[in-house]
């Protein structure tokens, strides 16, 4: 599956089309960051599979500090060759086990369709990672597809569409539900988008009023976890300092 994320994949990363990566997926993307992740001056982020770093730059002049992490060195050589702010930087790493950092760094993590490239059990680890590297009143956002939603149920069965490639972890809302649970997180707030595809959003807004199975209609979820307070009697590590 490494192979897949290759120079070229990394290259087509983040281009726009009319069907499945238009400016009205875009602006959803950016309205789940605004909302629920409200990047702030104060604030130290990690934004994980970052890619060619196009939101890493983007919160570049929001934040404090701002670190994107990738296990594909490619995908961070092309990240640092966009361009690098003063408060910016980019590490190589594997985003189920980020030991170069300490616990508690940051502020906000956020993860802009990529939990969905995971496992059940790299996603387990990922949102491990997340719990131990954020502060107490930080939070955790992702932005996903939704397998609840038509298209993805006949991807999911192979149905007329084929899954597009890498996405071996579409879920459903409860099911992330679930996982981050188990994960020592909970979610605060989710926001349910409709689709991206012009027609299709014409179509499917007539037919929610007709169907009692909302989740046909959710095409991407927008989340935002925070950590579930340690209860006495559970344990925890001494904290390591924060760094700057």
């Amino acid at each position: 599956m490494k192979q897949l994320y290759d120079r070229t994949y990394y290259e087509k990363l983040n281009r726009f089309n009319f069907i499945g990566n238009n400016v009205f997926r875009e602006r959803q993307r950016l309205h789940t960051i605004e909302r629920l992740c409200q990047p702030g001056p104060a604030d130290d982020v990690l934004e994980l599979g970052c890619g060619g770093g196009h939101y890493t730059r983007w919160l570049a002049g929001r934040v404090r500090t701002v670190i994107g992490v990738d296990f594909s060195g490619a995908a961070i050589e092309k990240a640092r060759s966009l361009g690098m702010q003063h408060n910016m930087q980019y590490a190589v790493a594997d985003i189920c086990s980020l030991r170069l950092f300490p616990d508690q760094r940051f502020d906000k993590i956020i993860a802009i369709d990529v939990l969905e490239h995971l496992s059940d059990a790299d996603l387990a680890g990922a949102l491990s990672e997340v719990r131990r590297l954020l502060t107490g009143h930080g939070v955790f956002v992702f932005f996903t597809p939704c397998r609840s939603h038509w298209l993805e149920r006949l991807k999911h069965r192979n149905i007329l569409f084929r899954q597009t490639a890498g996405h071996i972890g579409v879920r459903t809302e409860r099911e992330y539900r679930n996982i981050v649970d188990q994960q020592g997180l909970e979610i605060k707030d989710i926001i349910r988008y409709e689709t991206c595809i012009p027609l299709w959003r014409t179509i499917e807004g007539k037919m929610k009023g007709m169907s009692s199975t909302g989740g046909l209609f959710v095409s991407r979820l927008g989340v935002a976890a925070m950590c579930r307070p340690i209860k006495t009697g559970e344990g925890s590590s001494p904290l390591a300092s924060r760094v700057s």
